[in-house]
């Protein structure tokens, strides 16, 4: 062999099995064949055979415009996202109570200087850029008792509550704080109502949030903003009195008093009661030194007993007991002069005021919003064709979200389901709204005069001609501790008077028994100095 010939692989050209090169003038190896070196050309072999190495290529996926990728913040960006987005709900509550339910346009400007407050209170959290997303840290309380005796607000945990991150109870706080400072005849029972209707933003006030924005949010800040819970009201006013205090002591704000001639003239119409009320309340708030505001300096504890729309309606309930009684117990006035000699059906009462507003409606029974809430599927099989359609319709309002329809990478598969189940968005009823819906003013004066006009005259027995076993007005005066211990009549009208008020039955039914206690250290404290006069 000569000394420009080796050996090498064997040739790859087709049909060329040649082992023997030669050097070229080009410098190039050659085979015996003439083809030359490195030349790669695949032979097309019955197996399709290669002795190289598979590569296997993924193309990529361009990305267009309208291709999103999420991904949630942390840390302060989120802490600020979430701060934006309750502001965000708290804007759209304000703009309900303004230009659906006819509130004065500065509301929004109260309302906007409160949460500024609230701000200030998260100094500390809002410059701290460094601190790191924690969801222990920013747990949101919800601790308070619902089984306490009375409802205590001031703990010593009410600092460490205030520095907490803001809820939504805190939002619909500062529209009611907003409400008090305009001193409106809006009660905290018409918010607690608007509320349970699904009108002004609580229950999936997420909703009002941008897409943009709510799918950046933490799961703990998604779940503050959609809670599962219904609002309690103990809780509501818990939040309540605790930014009062702090307002009160930390930037020196003087709450006004409630409106209460207006309050209580609106208790009166829509109970339907005497006008002979209204004077006996403001004379019994008198007496016990309330002008229904809240004060808070040197109370070591507040309690219902404390909170000035639980005055007005409790000095309101104990008049009628004591004027009105429910036992129907036959009670002798001495003049034809003393409001007693009028007496109340209780039963025309309940028959005009509570089942007409009840009835209100198409004849088919409505489901409240907590009813609806709290709905199992127990409850759906026992649903009336009327109240499946308006838990259906109830159902899409509250949880489907048509806003990301065709824009995601379901989006095909949303649109197929929609053209199969079309929901046009035309519901049979406004779910939980109907019931819930107040009577209009001519409808309000024919339950007026009817349950007026069932009022009948007691005899009058004059002093000297009482017989053994008369009683007078005021004598044998029950008082109920518990709510247990309410009677039908009493019961019934308790509930209505706490509904307008915004507090539970448990509430009403210990802020009348503080009043009914605070009356009897009165009587006390005048039976002690006319004593020392009589000494004197």
């Amino acid at each position: 062999m000569d000394s420009g010939r080796r050996k090498g692989p064997i040739c790859g050209v087709e049909n060329c099995r040649s082992r023997v090169y030669d050097e070229g003038e080009d410098g190039y190896r050659y085979c015996e064949n003439g083809h030359r070196k490195g030349d790669l050309v695949v032979g097309l072999d019955e197996d399709n055979f290669t002795s190289e190495a598979r590569v296997r290529t993924r193309k990529k996926k361009d990305r267009g415009d309208d291709e999103k990728e999420y991904k949630y913040l942390k840390g302060q960006e989120a802490y600020d996202l979430y701060l934006k987005s309750l502001q965000l709900i708290i804007r759209h509550q304000v703009w309900f109570l303004v230009h659906e339910k006819g509130l004065p346009a500065e509301l929004e400007y109260v309302v906007l200087d409160l949460w500024t407050l609230r701000i200030l209170q998260l100094e500390k959290k809002v410059s701290n850029e460094g601190h790191e997303y924690d969801s222990q840290s920013q747990a949101f309380n919800t601790s308070e008792s619902d089984n306490e005796v009375e409802m205590e607000v001031y703990k010593s945990m009410r600092g460490k509550k205030l520095n907490a991150t803001p809820t939504l109870r805190d939002s619909l706080a500062l529209c009611y704080l907003g409400i008090i400072t305009l001193r409106l005849p809006v009660t905290l029972g018409d918010i607690y109502k608007w509320v349970m209707d699904g009108k002004m933003a609580y229950k999936r006030a997420i909703k009002h949030v941008p897409p943009a924005m709510r799918d950046r949010l933490p799961a703990s800040y998604h779940a503050a903003l959609d809670p599962n819970a219904t609002l309690k009201l103990k809780r509501l006013h818990s939040t309540i009195i605790d930014l009062q205090v702090s307002f009160e002591r930390e930037h020196r704000i003087i709450w006004p008093n409630l409106n209460y001639p207006l309050l209580l003239f609106r208790y009166l119409k829509e109970l339907a009661l005497p006008l002979e009320l209204y004077d006996a309340t403001i004379r019994l708030a008198a007496l016990l030194g309330y002008d229904f505001s809240l004060h808070t300096l040197g109370k070591v504890k507040l309690g219902v007993r404390h909170v000035p729309e639980a005055q007005l309606v409790a000095c309101l309930v104990v008049c009628i007991k004591l004027m009105y009684p429910f036992d129907g117990e036959r009670r002798y006035p001495r003049t034809s002069s003393e409001p007693a000699v009028t007496v109340i059906n209780w039963d025309e009462w309940y028959k005009e005021v509570i089942s007409r507003r009840m009835d209100k409606g198409d004849g088919i029974p409505k489901l409240t919003m907590e009813e609806l809430t709290n709905t199992s599927e127990k409850d759906v099989l026992s649903m009336t064709a009327g109240q499946m359609d308006q838990y259906l319709d109830w159902y899409q309002e509250m949880f489907i979200d048509d806003s990301k329809t065709g824009q995601d990478e379901n989006g095909d598969f949303r649109n197929a389901l929609y053209s199969m189940f079309p929901i046009d968005g035309s519901s049979s009823s406004d779910p939980a709204t109907e019931k819930s819906e107040g009577l209009d003013g001519q409808e309000q004066l024919d339950i007026v005069k009817a349950v007026h006009g069932s009022l009948r005259s007691e005899k009058i027995i004059r002093e000297g001609e009482e017989k053994q076993g008369t009683v007078r007005p005021g004598q044998g005066y029950l008082h109920y501790k518990k709510e247990k211990d309410l009677p039908e009549s009493a019961r019934s009208f308790y509930i209505e008077a706490a509904r307008i008020a915004g507090l539970s039955l448990d509430m009403l039914v210990m802020a009348v028994f503080f009043v009914e206690k605070a009356i009897d250290k009165w009587r006390n404290q005048q039976r002690q100095l006319s004593k020392r006069d009589a000494e004197a």
